[in-house]
């Protein structure tokens, strides 16, 4: 058992949370394991939980700095916030045919949501 309040308390929980909010488990081994990879599984997804900043050490991230003022443009509009990111990557599995690879970024609770009403409607069938 981790101790509470370490960083892999933290991490537990974050992806015992992760598992509860998308129907999933949380890996025993959280993905240590060769025949148990990533850290949370769901009927469809396979999640890898990252955990930055706690409680008494906040994080600093670009990434969080942009998000939040994203948010706050789109919430002022009645939009959901959305963050694009590119990379130049050619050689990634997950490259386009003309090397890049492309992601998004939401809040959990949105994508959430998106999800759940996709399956409900049957556009993820």
């Amino acid at each position: 058992m981790a101790t509470r309040g370490s960083s892999k308390a933290l991490s537990v929980e974050h992806e015992e949370w992760i598992a509860s909010q998308y129907g999933g488990r949380r890996s025993p081994s959280s993905g240590g394991a060769d025949n148990d990879q990533g850290d949370v599984r769901t009927e469809h997804y396979l999640i890898e939980c990252k955990l930055t900043g706690r409680p008494t050490k906040p994080a600093k991230s670009t990434m969080l700095s942009t998000f939040e003022k994203i948010a706050e443009e789109a919430h002022s509009e009645g939009r959901e916030p959305l963050l694009a990111y590119r990379f130049f990557s050619p050689g990634s599995v997950l490259a386009n045919s003309q090397g890049w690879v492309d992601l998004v970024v939401r809040r959990v609770g949105d994508d959430v949501e998106l999800v759940d009403a996709a399956w409900r409607y049957g556009d993820l069938a």
